[in-house]
C-alpha cells in the first residue's frame, strides 16, 4: 500500500523534496544579498542644482554632502534636520555656498515632499540626495512617489558610514540591528 502511494506520487514527492532543500538555501541567499538590495539605488554624482543631505545618521551623510559641494557638484546645499555640529561646520567651512536648513520633515516621506517644495520654489530642476546606504531603497520609494510627474530629477548618493558593508552587513552589530529594524519597518508599512 505504501509503495503504491510512492509509485503513484513519485514526481510530486521529488518536487516536494527538492523544494524543501532549496528553500533554506534561497532564504540564506536573500539574507546575504539584503544589504546589496537596500543600497542598490545609489548612483554616481553629477552636476546638479542642489545637494540635499537627509536628516539623521552619525555624520556620514553630512560629510558626503559636504564633499560633494566642495567638489563642485553644486553651489547650493539643503540640510534636513542638521545636527548642531553640522551647522557649526557649515558656518566655518562652507563659505560661499548657498546653505538652506529645513527642520520640518520628520520622516523620509516628508523629506521628499519638502525637497520637492524647495526645488519648485527656487526653480531647481536636479538634486543629489544623500543618505546612508541601507536607507536608499526606502528613499527611492519616497522620492519616486513624490517627484512623479513633476519633471524634477533626483539622484541618490550613498554616504560612507564606517559600519556599513553591503556584502557583509550581518557581521557588524550596528548593521545587523538595522537589518532587523528595517525588516520590521517593511512588514509594518507593507513596502
Amino acid at each position: 500500500m505504501i509503495s503504491a502511494f510512492f509509485e503513484t506520487h513519485r514526481t510530486a514527492l521529488r518536487c516536494l523534496f527538492v523544494t524543501l532543500l532549496l528553500l533554506p538555501t534561497l532564504a540564506g541567499l536573500c539574507y546575504c544579498l539584503a544589504g546589496a538590495l537596500l543600497s542598490c539605488p545609489a548612483e554616481s554624482p553629477h552636476h546638479v542644482d542642489v545637494v540635499v543631505v537627509l536628516g539623521g545618521g552619525d555624520g556620514a551623510r553630512y560629510a558626503r554632502g559636504r564633499q560633494l559641494v566642495l567638489s563642485g557638484y553644486s553651489t547650493h546645499l539643503l540640510l534636513s534636520n542638521p545636527s548642531a555640529s553640522d551647522r557649526e561646520d557649515v558656518n566655518k567651512n562652507l563659505q560661499g555656498v548657498d546653505i538652506r536648513f529645513d527642520s520640518w520633515p520628520k520622516s523620509t516621506w516628508q523629506e521628499a515632499q519638502a525637497v520637492r517644495a524647495w526645488m519648485q520654489a527656487y526653480g531647481w530642476k536636479s538634486v543629489l540626495v544623500v543618505s546612508d546606504p541601507p536607507h536608499l531603497l526606502r528613499v527611492e520609494y519616497s522620492f519616486a512617489s513624490n517627484f512623479f510627474g513633476t519633471g524634477l530629477v533626483y539622484t541618490l548618493i550613498a554616504s560612507n558610514p564606517p559600519w556599513w558593508s553591503a556584502w557583509r552587513w550581518w557581521q557588524n552589530p550596528w548593521s545587523k540591528h538595522f537589518g532587523f529594524l528595517f525588516s520590521l519597518y517593511v512588514i509594518n508599512n507593507k513596502l
